[in-house]
Formats: structure tokens, sequence, C-alpha cells
């Protein structure tokens, strides 16, 4: 099977805050690239709703420092389950950047390539 993402994605656990859709959901990253972000949540949101993210980006000179808010829009492109279930606590889900600011952007490219020099 042939790799179809353009971006090179590396782990990452970053707090990530989403609004839009039925409302906010607050979650933990798995995943990311420049192009968008694997995570976990305890709210389904629907595939196909737009969204807007808060990425806290950690300083790598000062770990305990607070790290840079990169905000950007997005797009839900995957939800696993694919459909909201009372019994599930922990949804995964995928987002499709669809902007990014230009300084938002350099900031995470700097973060992918410092963790993938790790």
């Amino acid at each position: 099977m042939k790799e179809r993402r353009k971006a090179q994605r590396v782990e990452a656990k970053l707090a990530i805050s989403i609004s839009g859709g039925r409302g906010e959901a607050m979650g933990q990253t798995l995943n990311i690239s420049t192009n968008g972000v694997y995570f976990k949540s305890s709210r389904f949101i629907e595939p196909l709703t737009k969204v807007q993210l808060e990425l806290i980006i950690p300083d790598p000179a000062d770990p305990k420092k607070e790290g840079t808010p990169v905000m950007c829009d997005g797009l839900i492109v995957r939800v696993d389950p694919e459909q909201e279930d009372p019994s599930v606590s922990i949804y995964h889900a995928a987002i499709f950047f669809t902007y990014i600011s230009e300084s938002a952007q350099k900031t995470l490219d700097n973060y992918i390539r410092r963790r993938l020099t790790v």
C-alpha cells in the first residue's frame, strides 16, 4: 500500500483544545505533521466538522517554560469509532489543517524538525 501523506508525522503528546461543531473539546495529540494532527479526546466530533484548534508547542531551550500557542483552522477527516457511542470513553480523530498562519507554520515546522532529529 502506497503512503498517501505528503508530510512526515512525528509522535507528539501535546495539549490540544478544539472548538467548533457542538462545542469545545480538550485532548492530547498522538502525532502531528505540518498538514494535520491525530489526537484523542473524550468528546465525539462529527467527521467533516470545521474546527479551530490550539496546540501548545514546548520551548526546546526550556521545557519548564510555557510553550508557544499555535492556532489554526481545520477539518475533522477521520474519527474512530465513526459514530458517537455512549459506551466509548476515548475517541481518536484526525484533523487536516485548512488554515495556519505563516508564523504558526514556522513554529510547527521547527518543532517537527527537532523531533525528527531526536
